[in-house]
């Protein structure tokens, strides 16, 4: 799991319409984001789809807000679709090392 402070790279960027209606600001692919808050999340396309409640790992961005819900909680990103930078690095020094 992320911790806040830590420095995470979003590596799925394949937004249902869903979530693109509902959030002001959106992380893009490859993009190097500090994680502001770790919190336990609901999956919104799923949410507004069928009512389900299927709850997974959400994180909070900084330099990225998005509106309130009616309880006045911020809507996050799901922390599957991002690896921590740090973990990024050392798989390509791996392959690169192995290249050589």
């Amino acid at each position: 799991m992320f911790d806040v402070g830590q420095k995470v790279v979003l590596v799925d960027d394949a937004w249902p319409e869903t979530v693109k209606q509902l959030y002001l600001a959106l992380p893009v692919k490859d993009g190097v984001y500090v994680v502001r808050a770790v919190r336990v999340g609901v999956k919104a396309d799923e949410l507004l789809m069928d009512m389900r409640r299927v709850l997974e790992p959400s994180l909070l961005l900084v330099g990225l807000y998005n509106p309130a819900n009616r309880l006045g909680v911020e809507a996050g990103f799901a922390a599957s679709r991002f690896r921590a930078l740090d973990e990024l690095k050392q798989s390509a020094a791996r392959e690169q090392t192995a290249l050589a």
